[in-house]
């Protein structure tokens, strides 16, 4: 009898132990679901036409003023953006291009700037603090950072800078202001 009453017990312990993985599973899976819910709809703020000047901050070209255009479009799942267009200076314009999703699986931003580091470009992972992206640019050595800053729903401010390893510091190279046109925003009636 008291076989029978330990075998019971097993029972009840391994399908009480099995129903709390279950439980914990699908308890992540809906945090996961409402935190992807919440970077979808983050990246979907960044979509639409945006337009706007920046200044060099650094380096031989310090004072340069420039232009850009970029058209920021969500992938269908919304989990991802890519944005292109061009930038400008005087006569000269160059095709400039990134694309970023949330990954669940790290709960970072990934993606490309240009390509990626296996391109032209560069790699591109990072956090996201309410209205602001923190973003980490890495192409072999070259370091740097991406502070994307949603002011308001239709001002984005873009601060790109570089670090400098030997002195342990990030070295600001670009910033940039960009409005999103009057119709992307929602504006128009």
């Amino acid at each position: 009898m008291l076989s029978v009453i330990y075998s019971f017990q097993k029972l009840i312990v391994k399908i009480l132990t099995n129903l709390a993985f279950i439980l914990i599973a699908l308890s992540l899976n809906v945090a996961v679901s409402a935190a992807s819910e919440v970077e979808t709809d983050f990246l979907a703020q960044l979509q639409g036409n945006w337009s706007g000047t920046g200044r060099i901050l650094a380096g031989p070209d310090k004072g340069t003023n420039f232009k850009c255009s970029l058209s920021g479009k969500p992938s269908r799942t919304g989990v991802k953006i890519s944005m292109d267009g061009k930038c400008s200076i005087g006569q000269f314009s160059a095709r400039m291009g990134a694309s970023i999703k949330y990954s669940e699986g790290v709960q970072k931003y990934v993606g490309r700037f240009m390509g990626g580091a296996n391109g032209n470009g560069l790699d591109i992972y990072g956090d996201r603090n309410g209205d602001a992206l923190k973003l980490r640019l890495t192409r072999g050595r070259t370091q740097g950072n991406m502070d994307l800053l949603l002011q308001r729903q239709d001002l984005m401010r873009v601060i790109i800078s570089i670090t400098d390893t030997e002195r342990n510091r990030d070295i600001p190279v670009i910033a940039m202001d960009l409005n999103k046109s009057r119709s992307a925003a929602g504006l128009d009636h």
